[in-house]
């Protein structure tokens, strides 16, 4: 297995490489293309019929312009503010759907997909946010919306894929995006094509959630959001949705489209074309070559299913966090030269007289020389010995970066720890690098006097379940210390997103905090970042090579009260199972791996 892993290590190396070539070749040799229609457009408030009408006008030319994929927003049939009582009394429907028969019989007459967002009411009355697929034969699946529901119930149909000629479908309804785990379970079952119905109105930087859930699972996610303007008599809240963003994201967390009505010179309904390309090996099979799918370890997962912080046993929090209080975190940005001597030098010099409890540092931020972590007192000679004394002297409660450790024959990446009078701690990277095998143990978490820390290397934050069991076990801070950063774009069909341009890595950074908690980052590119969050981003600063300190105090009562995902005992079973996807999909793609046993 250790051989197979080096082979598929240079291919990979290789393909990242050579993937600007490669890509430019003849694509349609590589990739099956297809046409989505996003129907950006305003339902009448609980005018179902007028609604059915305008779906089918719209679906009818969008088809009739090449579409082979045709997405509605979110409550499409009945607008947005209903409510239950309204949609028992007739706004919602009722399998087999026969208000959408001239829909459906659309899709079987075009050979082409349609995807429908409205209201059922289910055999037992009950009520859900639901979208309707259908295809070539008729009727193939529904899917209910999960997140936090207000009036309607939360889905409890598992998530799965839809196979068609052109990828495997995923259907997600606006919010089940917001946190990563349900994009994630439609990625693992092998979708290539994610679909999105959305009402998510404002400009909140929705559209970057978005940029992660394509380029953390290499899928596209295509959103089909709306424009108008409703009043929610229930809740006593206006509703104005011509900033609602309907978006194209292909696999690299690329925009490709993105359309507000309130842009238009008078708001109107638009349909929004975009060609999508999937490669031919993924078509009908799991494989994905994403890096932070190809080399999950699930068995550090298993935080995720701690039961804290859901809805079903009214949100409780972890036992046993400290006493909440403010801390003051920094984050320092710099290139890592490869003297450990000038890189201590650079460090003493931005810090000055600063003051903080928490520190962050680039990855390999020290050195990139390997430690010997096997010769005992490695730790008390230059520069391991100076950055030890600049801990104790300037009275810093915790230093983080990441080290070249090797032990014996073994190398790999470490966080290194360093709190004052005591001994350095190193704790091996859980994935798997391209060159080395990480440890699959669970992240680590860190209490300090009035905070719950976890710690990452920015790699192992690529993986959006490692974050989520550290959510999960109650963490106020998240550290990342990095060298996932580069300062190359690539955008092209054989990308595996092993390295991330600085952009999406920041946005990365942002988009972790969607599940409350504070965070310091600093990436070897010599960018890093500081979030105040509570609940929702309230501070943000950046250090960069012109700005390379920042100090913020935060304070870890705003991000005790956590409003994450219940899962079913399905939805853990793929979140933690063991990761196949090496052996089952990814090595049969190489001819000389076929015969070999792992």
């Amino acid at each position: 297995m250790k051989n197979v892993r080096r082979l598929l290590s240079i291919i990979l190396i290789l393909l990242i490489i050579l993937a600007p070539t490669i890509a430019s070749a003849n694509s349609n040799d590589f990739t099956v293309k297809s046409k989505v229609a996003l129907l950006h457009f305003n339902p009448e408030l609980g005018n179902v019929e007028s609604n059915v009408n305008k779906h089918k006008e719209l679906t009818h030319e969008a088809l009739e312009n090449g579409a082979n994929i045709v997405v509605t927003p979110e409550f499409s049939t009945t607008g947005y503010c209903i409510t239950k009582q309204q949609s028992l009394d007739g706004l919602g429907f009722r399998y087999p759907y026969p208000e959408l028969d001239e829909i459906r019989d659309l899709a079987i007459a075009y050979k082409a997909y349609v995807i429908i967002a409205i209201v059922e009411i289910s055999s037992d009355s009950k009520v859900y946010n639901t979208v309707v697929t259908f295809g070539p034969q008729g009727l193939i699946r529904t899917q209910d919306k999960r997140s936090i529901p207000l009036w309607h119930e939360s889905g409890k149909i598992p998530f799965d894929v839809i196979p068609t000629p052109y990828g495997d479908l995923g259907t997600l309804i606006c919010a089940d995006t917001y946190s990563p785990d349900w994009t994630r379970i439609l990625a693992l079952k092998g979708a290539d094509i994610i679909l999105t119905p959305a009402n998510w109105w404002g400009r909140d930087n929705q559209e970057q959630t978005w940029q992660i859930r394509a380029k953390e699972n290499g899928v596209w996610l295509l959103v089909a959001n709306r424009w108008g303007y409703e009043y929610d008599t229930q809740y006593g809240y206006e509703c104005y949705m011509n900033d609602a963003p309907s978006v194209a994201i292909n696999p690299d967390g690329n925009i490709l489209q993105l359309h507000r009505a309130e842009d238009d010179l008078e708001p109107k309904d638009t349909i929004l074309y975009q060609d999508v390309t999937v490669p031919k090996y993924r078509i009908g099979t799991k494989t994905n070559l994403t890096y932070s799918v190809m080399e999950r370890a699930p068995s550090a997962y298993t935080g995720i299913d701690s039961g804290y912080y859901g809805k079903n046993a009214g949100y409780p929090q972890v036992p046993g966090l400290p006493a909440p209080g403010d801390i003051k975190i920094a984050s320092l940005a710099y290139k890592p030269s490869f003297s450990g001597q000038k890189n201590i030098s650079t460090i003493q010099g931005l810090w000055a007289q600063k003051t903080a409890d928490v520190v962050v540092l680039p990855g390999l931020g020290v050195t990139n020389e390997p430690i010997n972590s096997g010769n005992t007192g490695w730790n008390t000679a230059s520069p391991w010995s100076a950055l030890q004394n600049f801990v104790e002297s300037n009275s810093i409660s915790l230093l983080v970066t990441t080290v070249n450790e090797r032990t014996g024959n073994d190398f790999h990446q470490s966080l290194l720890l360093i709190e004052p009078g005591k001994a350095p701690r190193l704790i091996p990277q859980i994935h798997d690098g391209l060159n080395f095998k990480g440890s699959g143990n669970s992240p680590v978490v860190l209490d300090l006097l009035s905070a719950r820390i976890g710690i990452l290397t920015g790699h192992d934050a690529l993986f959006p379940e490692t974050v989520t069991s550290l959510a999960k076990s109650g963490i106020d801070l998240l550290i990342i210390s990095s060298t996932a950063g580069t300062g190359i774009n690539y955008n092209n069909i054989l990308n595996i997103n092993y390295l991330w341009d600085i952009n999406s890595l920041k946005t990365l950074w942002k988009v972790r905090t969607n599940e409350t908690f504070h965070l310091a980052a600093s990436d070897w590119t010599g960018n890093g970042m500081l979030i105040k969050n509570s609940g929702y981003i309230e501070d943000l600063k950046e250090t960069t090579d012109t700005n390379p300190v920042e100090v913020m105090t935060v304070n870890t009562g705003s991000v005790r009260y956590k409003y994450l995902n219940d899962y079913y005992q399905y939805d853990i079973s793929t979140l933690t199972a063991p990761n196949t996807n090496l052996e089952n999909n990814i090595l049969p793609l190489i001819p000389s791996c076929k015969s070999v046993t792992p």
